[in-house]
């Protein structure tokens, strides 16, 4: 049996399968790009620098999946899910969304 090195014990509210299938590979990354892309919503200002490199599709494709590699440690698992997360995104806009943004990244 793995000894438990939580510092503190919560009990367990939810059933343990969906940690399972949480940590699978291409899961876990779906749900670091979420809070990677998703969750810095709370800084109010980005570094113009940064700005400027993610109005290129190739530039921001590359930051996205480096968020998603952080998730994986697999090159191939994160440039695939990043490609599935942006088709996803695309498939949950508006038709003004989609002309306004363009394209699919």
């Amino acid at each position: 049996m793995v000894e438990d090195l939580r510092l503190i014990k919560f009990p367990d509210f939810f059933p343990k399968i969906w940690e399972r299938y949480a940590a699978l590979p291409t899961i876990f990354s779906v749900i670091v790009l979420f809070s990677g892309c998703f969750g810095g919503m709370g800084v109010k200002q980005t570094p113009k620098a940064l700005s400027n490199a993610i109005d290129h599709p190739v530039a921001r494709f590359i930051f996205v999946s480096l968020i998603a590699f952080t998730a994986t440690s697999d090159i191939e698992t994160a440039l695939f899910t990043t490609f599935v997360f942006f088709a996803f995104l695309h498939l949950l806009r508006t038709n003004e969304e989609r002309e306004e943004v363009g394209g699919l990244l």
